[in-house]
């Protein structure tokens, strides 16, 4: 029983290494090129395409996170590799299995092993982008660029399973995606800027400074408003995209000065950015519901809400679990019942979380 303990709460520690939860600007490309091509989907080779796009991504933060392994000793030592709850070789083995569960639920949802290769190239090229983001990752907006590529084939995938039509409104889903994926890129690493220049990131924010760079990712964000005009005018019924764009823009808009103002305030900390950017990152979320609305109202909806749902509780019990430390109580706690003859030995120093910083999310 001890021994299935420990392998539970360590493939638990993989799990929380794939960020499923912050999957949404991962996921909703997926829901976005379907509705372009197929506005009244058949559910369920949806839900094993969105499988399809959590359980690769998560690979991919695994494979990120075995490659940062170094600079997270500084930024984040409470996560799985810097705080020893895995080895960089049962993360290897963790990242190959989520890969396969991936390509299981792509199979599936392209019923075919001819669609399936198609759908298996362009998931090869998001593994190749995503993989040159580690060696280009000081190089700003290039860096920005690169990590935004892979978000955009999810998209493609979803289109040409649902039947390849449209492709031009489909071009103009993915001039959203590019947008909006350079500003969440930039968003990602102001949460990093205090901690970044230890560990030798010279990213955006820390190249021109965090007031600066939440001033480029804010007007980036605004650019990826055109997009959604262009295609609600164009799409018929996509005036619904503009209903819902209108309260994301206005949300955007009323936090912007204050969002701006804490980021001119030295050494806040990564947890207490990431709550600085709250509301700003909400009104991008419904701006994301705004631009499958054009599409399909139903399909926008279900999405939205369902992914809101898995951010806002994925997050909590994540803070409860990695952060705050309760996996490593809980193996320090089932190792040295493993060690003592009577089960009582005491548990094992844990690193500490730091209250202020956690690992860099790029969703």
């Amino acid at each position: 029983m001890r021994a299935l303990r420990l392998a539970a709460l360590k493939t638990e520690a993989a799990w929380w290494m794939t960020r499923i939860h912050l999957s949404n600007m991962n996921i909703w490309p997926v829901f976005m090129g379907w509705a372009v091509a197929d506005p009244s989907p058949d559910p369920w080779p949806l839900v094993w395409l969105a499988g399809y796009v959590a359980a690769a991504g998560g690979a991919l933060f695994i494979v990120n996170d075995i490659l940062d392994a170094d600079g997270d000793q500084i930024t984040a030592p409470y996560l799985p590799l810097p705080s020893g709850l895995l080895t960089v070789r049962e993360a290897w083995a963790a990242a190959a299995g989520y890969f396969a569960v991936a390509l299981g639920a792509l199979f599936i949802a392209c019923g075919g092993v001819a669609r399936t290769g198609l759908a298996l190239a362009l998931t090869i090229a998001a593994v190749v982008f995503s993989m040159a983001y580690s060696t280009v990752k000081d190089e700003g907006v290039v860096a920005s660029f690169v990590v935004s590529v892979p978000q955009t084939i999810p998209a493609v995938v979803g289109w040409y399973l649902a039947g390849g039509q449209h492709p031009w409104w489909l071009v103009g889903v993915l001039a959203y995606l590019l947008i909006a994926c350079v500003s969440n890129n930039i968003l990602a690493a102001l949460r990093d800027v205090d901690l970044d220049p230890v560990v030798g990131n010279m990213t955006v924010p820390v190249r021109i400074g965090a007031t600066r760079a939440f001033q480029l990712a804010a007007r980036v964000a605004t650019l990826a408003f055109v997009p959604i005009v262009i295609l609600a005018a164009v799409v018929p019924g996509g005036w619904w995209g503009l209903a819902v764009a209108a309260p994301a823009a206005l949300i955007m808009s009323l936090c912007y000065r204050r969002t701006l103002a804490a980021f001119g305030e030295p050494g806040r900390g990564r947890l207490r950015r990431m709550a600085d950017m709250r509301l700003f990152k909400f009104g991008e979320y419904v701006r994301h519901t705004a631009l499958a609305a054009v599409f399909s109202v139903p399909v926008a909806l279900s999405a939205g809400v369902v992914m809101q749902a898995t951010l806002y509780f994925g997050g909590f019990v994540y803070a409860l679990r990695v952060i705050r430390g309760g996996i490593r109580r809980d193996l320090a706690t089932a190792g040295a019942a493993t060690d003592s003859p009577a089960g009582t030995g005491p548990p094992a120093p844990l690193p500490a979380a730091p209250a202020d910083s956690s690992k860099a999310v790029r969703s």
